[in-house]
């Protein structure tokens, strides 16, 4: 029975190839918009701060909140879209996007009680509210690129529940992850959800899986010797190197989890995949989280370095993690 709810690893297969923040049109495009954001913003304030003197100290407080939350996040973008598409190419967006945007901000009106309004706005983003999805997606891609886990910490999160019915086979359960990977759903017929970092231009992805284990429900006792006997390991390793294996405890269940390191092939193309993945069992049904990264073979060094960045934000995932039929 272990043997066949391994089956879910076989999910890897559908993992594509990890780069540093990824960069493609979608993702150049999206930090394009979140620069010209970032830009409207400060120049807005800056605007009140010159027409409305006795908001400036509601002004500077609410550019201190914004900067608490996202510091140096403006130097990180354009360094973000300078690798992208070069320094000459994001100096030429660079100019077009701030005078667009001066152009259209110095059009609108800019009374004392709209100047107030927009000052509550910015504190307000300051918590992730009062801004468009995507361009909090970006902002929070770019501030946590090096610490991804940092995000979830920092409250930044998403929740999803699965409420029994189509792929969740009758399992009702919570979990959540963070706020900027944007949720897709899986091609494969057991994957319930995939979240995909970067605002969903990344390459690295979280998976929820849940199928039929055939009534089987190990005890903890049964999940423990099956770690310690060697024979998880064994089974694993038949999917590729096994860099460590154990057990783990959630919400009163003992599951085990492996972190894996392996080469596989799809359509001619070959990938290095590594990642974390976690399962238990729950009333005949096998729940796993499954988190990854690649590159093409010959670039290992990418995925290891995006699956260590991505472990911790992984463990997270699993400890949030509610049964409700546990209680």
């Amino acid at each position: 029975m272990f043997r066949s709810a391994l089956v879910l690893f076989t999910t890897l297969l559908t993992v594509p190839c990890w780069g540093a923040l990824n960069h493609n049109q979608n993702s150049v495009v999206a930090l394009s918009k979140t620069y010209g954001f970032l830009f409207g913003q400060e120049y807005s304030l800056r605007r009140i701060e010159a027409t409305y003197p006795d908001l400036r100290i509601q002004v500077q407080l609410a550019r201190l909140e914004f900067d608490t939350t996202f510091p140096g996040v403006k130097e990180n973008l354009e360094a973000e879209l300078t690798s992208a598409i070069g320094s000459t190419n994001f100096d030429k967006v660079r100019a077009q996007t701030e005078s667009g945007v001066r152009g259209l901000l110095d059009q609108q009106a800019m009374t004392p009680t709209l100047a107030q309004q927009f000052v509550g706005q910015v504190r307000a983003r300051a918590k992730g509210n009062e801004m468009e999805a995507e361009v909090l997606n970006y902002l929070l891609a770019v501030q946590y690129a090096q610490d991804p886990v940092g995000e979830f910490l920092a409250g930044f999160r998403q929740r999803f529940r699965t409420d029994g019915t189509g792929k969740s086979q009758g399992v009702r359960l919570n979990l959540q992850v963070p706020r900027s990977w944007v949720a897709q759903e899986g091609e494969r017929p057991h994957i319930v959800r995939k979240w995909a970092s970067e605002g969903g231009t990344g390459l690295s992805y979280i998976m929820l899986d849940i199928r039929d284990a055939q009534g089987y429900s190990p005890t903890a006792r049964e999940i423990e010797q099956f770690v310690r006997s060697g024979e998880a390991r064994e089974m694993f390793s038949e999917f590729g190197q096994v860099l460590d294996i154990g057990s783990f405890s959630v919400e009163g269940r003992t599951g085990y989890w492996s972190e894996l390191a392996m080469t596989q092939e799809r359509a001619g193309f070959r990938l290095y995949l590594r990642g974390l993945m976690y399962q238990l069992f729950l009333s005949g049904r096998a729940i796993g989280i499954i988190c990854m990264a690649g590159a093409k073979e010959g670039e290992n060094q990418k995925a290891d370095t995006a699956a260590l960045l991505v472990k911790p934000v992984c463990q997270q995932v699993i400890n949030s993690l509610v049964l409700e039929q546990v209680y």
